[in-house]
């Protein structure tokens, strides 16, 4: 039945990401006396790709009005770089920093919960709209 509402696909894109995610985390986790193993982790999801994906057309400012100002749509002045920390190892190669790897777990069980929230809020909003609750 949800299966054809964009906001339930992203959620569940989103919820099956972490899950993912939190398997990686736990096996860097389990091979924290492995000599030399490196972390890893998941590329994460880009929200504005999967929006853009999910519409027929994208969404973009508009001036609706000769007195408004026309929206400029060129790159902004500054950048988001990703930059690699390096982090350091122990004598046998392995880099797995346990605090750091429970801290992304932390995270990505916020970032489900809040996933599984909206799901659930959406879900009940549809319900009450088709009077079925």
């Amino acid at each position: 039945m949800y299966d054809d509402l964009g906001i339930f696909k992203m959620a569940k894109a989103q919820m099956d990401w972490i899950a993912q995610r939190q398997e990686v985390l736990a096996g860097n986790i389990a091979n924290a006396n492995t000599p030399r193993y490196l972390p890893k982790d998941i590329k994460p999801v880009d929200f504005k790709s999967v929006l853009n994906d999910s519409m027929e057309t994208p969404v973009t400012a508009s001036a609706t009005n000769a007195k408004h100002i026309v929206p400029e749509m060129g790159p902004g002045p500054f950048k988001a770089v990703t930059q690699r920390k390096t982090y350091e190892s122990t004598p046998d190669g392995n880099a797995v920093i346990l605090e750091e790897q429970m801290a992304k777990i932390g995270e990505a069980n916020s970032s489900y919960n809040a996933a599984a929230a909206l799901f659930q809020k959406y879900q009940k909003m549809i319900k009450t709209a088709a009077g079925t609750r």
